[in-house]
């Protein structure tokens, strides 16, 4: 492992996967996994920093690594997984400095591997290492296997946001979830 690798492992599928913190040069692997998940929602999903590899870049770089998290799932030498923490505000409420929320990303052909809950377990200890209380995270209705997972890693339902988004003629909710740290 190198100093930015986090946590090894093998999946489900016999790969061996290393979690490590992403910098600057990945960005176009985060976008690369985005979009496999959601090719026709990732515009929801990358609001934050936009869809360009250079403006992804330019966020990544930007981060304060003290106060939000971002790690990839590698698998070989292909990014297979993306996980974000971020401090909800910025930091800049105090009312709300403790709280992360999260956005996990997981190419379709790796899910169900434990990739996903390797990742959730190591964002709840980095959270908690870093003196975070809780992490938050929304996900839409439609994607009951990210619910599911999340459900395993400790969450809970804390509501719902009816026709949160429209995708063509169709509206769909968002759930809340949390976990108390």
């Amino acid at each position: 492992m190198t100093e930015e690798d986090v946590l090894k492992f093998i999946a489900k599928n016999g790969e061996m996967v290393v979690l490590r913190l992403a910098g600057c040069p990945d960005a176009e692997d985060i976008i690369s996994v985005i979009k496999t998940n959601a090719p026709d929602r990732s515009y929801v999903l990358m609001e934050y920093y936009g869809t360009k590899p250079d403006s992804v870049k330019t966020y990544i770089c930007n981060m304060n690594f003290d106060k939000n998290l971002l790690i990839v799932a590698v698998s070989g030498k292909t990014a297979v997984g993306a996980l974000s923490a971020i401090q909800m505000d910025e930091g800049r409420r105090p009312e709300t400095a403790h709280i992360m929320n999260i956005g996990l990303h997981i190419k379709p052909e790796y899910r169900g591997l434990g990739i996903g809950t390797q990742m959730l377990n190591y964002t709840g200890e980095w959270a908690k290492e870093h003196g975070f209380k809780k992490l938050e995270a929304n996900i839409f209705t439609t994607n009951k296997r990210s619910l599911h997972l999340f459900e395993r890693a400790g969450f809970v339902e804390e509501g719902k946001r009816q026709k949160r988004i429209r995708m063509g003629q169709k509206y769909i909710d968002e759930v809340l979830i949390g976990k108390i740290l």
